[in-house]
């Protein structure tokens, strides 16, 4: 059978049963002919929490971050990298490097595609499954589709738009890639389908956190128009979610964002996680990269120059005074290794830490259960509608709140001012601060190569994006500097494996030009 991306086809989906210990508690439990299978309400909530389950597989989660953060400027060597990791972070990328594989997204694009294909059919079968639960569920679907497609629009460019399910042998796998825009085009038609139906809220928290919401869509929306730099649409979309009251979405204070937003999960402010459980659905790449408490050094590292540098987010020097002196972020999110320069990853690795009140020295307790990962999260929506102010050069008084809101929660030892709009009077200066803050807060989450990409794509230069990722390199980052000299050079190539699956698809131009196709 040919595979062009590793599709799965329903007759040999691996459908994933609820267990009885709650919907997201799922295992695999048989092969299902098709003939035999979307004849219920049940198997089509088996198939739709098989959408959520293939995103947890450990194939996506760790290509979400490498794709999304080892490339910038949070990443370094930490302990036992393995080689292609150390290759894709020293700028060392070929088309043979295994994190340029795509193919378990279009896994779980397959997994969505064979649902939104198959389930309306129930409805006509199962006199309980009506078109209202139809609708709320491919609201779901389609945003979980839209989330990996978002992915690899980012990471490779161009990418083959495939919305109808692998079935037999007869189908065409050979699909071209499709425009950036196209794709988007798509997303955001799809998306805005998901918010007719998608429901604000389930039954119970671990539900409406582990499930799409309304809330969850509209963020997903909002990260895509900030991409698209369809500012004025990334504002009102934040709006909708920030002035929601039907939501119960708040800030958590900053001393308890450490145990409950990533130890405990599922917090206040959450939007949307994927969840994970020590029996079925181990989060090991959480374990892998951050560490947990038989592994507290894991594989990343924070560099060390931007924890005492000049180039610190910390401890910065703004106007007249200093930016995050006191700034719980940099002591609940990373751990210096003793008796040494390292920073080890503490955010999602650790349960707690204890600060002596008189020698201020840290404690630090790690989690020993699994780590839910997450997507979003209510501190993102404030910085989008900041970053989408900034660029439109609205209310830089407003825009300086906006951010203050995020930053003074961590920054509970200063003044009741926080951070003062007289210390950023130009678009340059709130482009930086913006920056700052969104490392300082979001630093390990898989968002950071993302933002710097904003940066170059809004200049159509890799400038700004070098500016920040070489001063973790010693001497600069000259030679890495130069591997990224163009803007194609910020994507990934297509897979030789693909290609070879594929004669449809074309590598991207950088690789071709530089022999490393």
């Amino acid at each position: 059978m040919k595979k062009a991306f590793s599709i799965l086809s329903i007759t040999g989906f691996i459908i994933l049963a609820s267990g009885c210990s709650g919907w997201l508690d799922v295992k695999p439990e048989s092969e299902i002919v098709l003939d035999d299978f979307w004849q219920n309400e049940s198997q089509v909530n088996q198939v739709l929490s098989a959408c959520y389950r293939s995103i947890t597989e450990g194939d996506v989660m760790s290509r979400m971050l490498v794709w999304g953060e080892l490339r910038s400027d949070n990443v370094t060597y930490g302990r036992n990298m393995p080689t292609d990791m150390n290759k894709m972070l020293n700028v060392d990328i070929s088309a043979d490097n295994g994190y340029c594989h795509w193919g378990s997204f279009y896994t779980v694009i397959n997994n969505c595609n064979n649902f939104l294909h198959y389930a309306p059919g129930v409805v006509e079968l199962d006199a309980n499954f009506t078109e209202s639960k139809l609708h709320s569920m491919e609201a779901e679907v389609l945003t979980l589709r839209a989330l990996m497609y978002f992915y690899l629009v980012r990471t490779f460019g161009k990418v083959p738009w495939v919305n109808s399910p692998s079935i037999d042998d007869s189908q065409d796998y050979h699909i071209p890639q499709s425009s950036e825009d196209e794709i988007l085009d798509n997303l955001v038609s799809d998306l805005k389908t998901a918010l007719k139906y998608s429901r604000d809220s389930y039954e119970n928290n671990t539900y409406s956190k582990g499930r799409i919401t309304t809330n969850a869509v509209r963020a997903l929306l909002a990260d895509i128009y900030l991409w698209r730099e369809e500012y004025n649409k990334c504002i009102e979309i934040c709006d909708l979610i920030l002035n929601d009251s039907k939501s119960d979405l708040k800030l958590e204070t900053g001393e308890n964002v450490l145990s409950r937003v990533f130890y405990m999960g599922n917090s206040k402010e959450s939007i949307f996680e994927l969840q994970f459980d020590d029996d079925q659905m181990f989060n090991w790449v959480v374990r892998d990269y951050y560490g947990d408490v038989g592994n507290q050094a894991g594989q990343w590292s924070f560099p060390g120059v931007l924890v005492t540098g000049k180039f610190s987010p910390f401890n910065y020097i703004a106007g007249n005074g200093k930016e995050s002196s006191e700034d719980l972020r940099e002591k609940d999110f990373l751990r210096q290794e003793t008796g040494g320069d390292r920073y080890y990853v503490f955010k999602y690795a650790g349960a707690s830490r204890r600060e002596d009140a008189t020698t201020k020295v840290s404690t630090y307790y790690y989690r020993n259960v699994t780590a839910n990962w997450i997507v979003y999260r209510l501190s993102e929506i404030y910085l989008m509608k900041a970053e989408a102010m900034i660029q439109l050069e609205i209310n830089p008084r407003e825009t300086v709140e906006l951010i203050n809101t995020v930053y003074m929660r961590s920054n509970i030892e200063e003044d009741e001012q926080g951070l003062m709009a007289e210390n950023y009077t130009s678009k340059l200066k709130l482009d930086e601060l913006l920056m700052r803050e969104r490392q300082r807060e979001l630093m390990f989450e898989g968002k950071r190569w993302f933002d710097l990409m904003r940066l170059s794509r809004r200049v159509n230069s890799p400038a700004p994006l070098l500016s920040y990722v070489s001063k973790k390199f010693s001497g600069g980052g000259s030679l890495q500097s130069t591997k990224m000299s163009i803007m194609e050079a910020l994507y990934l190539p297509v897979h030789t494996n693909e290609l070879k699956a594929n004669s449809a698809l074309v590598q991207n131009e950088f690789y071709k030009v530089t022999g490393e196709e």
